[in-house]
């Protein structure tokens, strides 16, 4: 059973003879009650802030939980970034390298194009002087032969002139 203080105060004993005295006793029993309903009123104080500090550690456990789990979540996150900064760069890396490779091929491709075609123009130009080189052979024997001929005309002149000194040409007169 449980005391309170208010069965202490109503607490009644038989009196006997040569008992205690009432007075004495009504007393002492006032301040057991007193003090007893001190300290219930103690407890349920502490109760109350010990439920109180129990909610609060409560509370904290969520947030700690919580904080353990955004925690494991970030560290999650920061991994699969991680992972996906790596992918991205071996994506860029391939990609930039088949793209230069790309590029290179066409670099080359053009400059085979342009060697062709310079060739092709060193070719055309080779022949060009190669017939520029036979046309000036040609003209220099039409040249000479034109001026051989003259150079006979010329001798041959000569010699009649100096055979016919004393002939005159016939005037028309």
């Amino acid at each position: 059973m449980k005391l309170t203080p208010l069965d202490i105060q109503q607490q009644q004993f038989s009196v006997r003879f040569r008992g205690f005295d009432t007075n004495e006793v009504d007393t002492f029993l006032e301040t057991v009650a007193s003090e007893l309903e001190d300290l219930l009123k103690k407890n349920k104080e502490l109760l109350e802030e010990l439920e109180r500090k129990e909610a609060r550690i409560g509370e904290y456990q969520n947030m700690e939980k919580t904080l353990k789990e955004t925690l494991l979540m970030a560290h999650a996150t920061s991994e699969e970034m991680k992972k996906n900064a790596q992918k991205a760069v071996e994506e860029l890396k391939a990609t930039t390298q088949k793209e230069a490779a790309f590029v290179l091929a066409r670099a080359r491709e053009q400059a085979e194009k342009m060697i062709a075609e310079t060739n092709s123009r060193l070719i055309k130009i080779q022949e060009e002087v190669n017939e520029l080189k036979r046309k000036k052979i040609i003209l220099k024997q039409e040249l000479r032969f034109v001026l051989e001929t003259h150079l006979r005309l010329l001798e041959s002149s000569s010699e009649k002139e100096v055979r016919e000194p004393d002939e005159k040409p016939p005037s028309d007169t």
